[in-house]
């Protein structure tokens, strides 16, 4: 019996830092991701809102799916306008399977959620932010997500090497 074919697949995460700096920087990522040519981008701290339109911008001619946690939120946390959201593109179609709200007592202003997606190769993606907490914050935090993650995976029954 013959193995199947390895795949390889170019993932990039990346801090986009919502506005702040130089008013070309989201131009200069997008040339640097058309060069790149990811299969699945995780970005953090991306503003998606009327006014300004940061993702819109980031991933144009990269022809991917893109979901903005705006998109899958029920409500909008506090200062996304201002620090953004996190967001997940892919080169195939994916399905948002799960948006966590870690947000905790110790850091009840983070706007960032974290997107677990599965994409319609078997593979689950995720986004998680994890800068700028408060001290004693981040920790915690950072092990919810994973637990979270954890359990989506779990749930899904995908990803059996999977770690998150």
């Amino acid at each position: 019996m013959s193995r199947p074919k390895a795949m390889h697949v170019r993932v990039i995460t990346f801090n986009v830092w919502n506005v702040e700096g130089d008013s070309r920087r989201h131009q200069i990522i997008n040339k640097e991701l058309r060069r790149l040519k990811p299969d699945v981008l995780a970005l953090q701290e991306v503003i998606q809102t009327r006014e300004k339109a940061s993702l819109d911008t980031i991933v144009d001619g990269l022809d991917m799916h893109i979901t903005h946690q705006q998109d899958v939120q029920a409500f909008q946390p506090p200062y996304s306008d201002r620090y953004g959201g996190t967001a997940i593109a892919t080169r195939w179609p994916h399905r948002v399977v799960e948006v966590l709200d870690p947000r905790m007592p110790q850091a009840p202003d983070v706007p960032w959620a974290t997107l677990a997606a599965v994409v319609n190769l078997g593979m689950l993606a995720a986004c998680s932010s994890l800068r700028r907490l408060r001290p004693g914050a981040r920790l915690p935090r950072s092990r919810a997500s994973v637990m979270q993650l954890r359990s989506a995976i779990s749930t899904l029954g995908i990803g059996k090497t999977c770690r998150p």
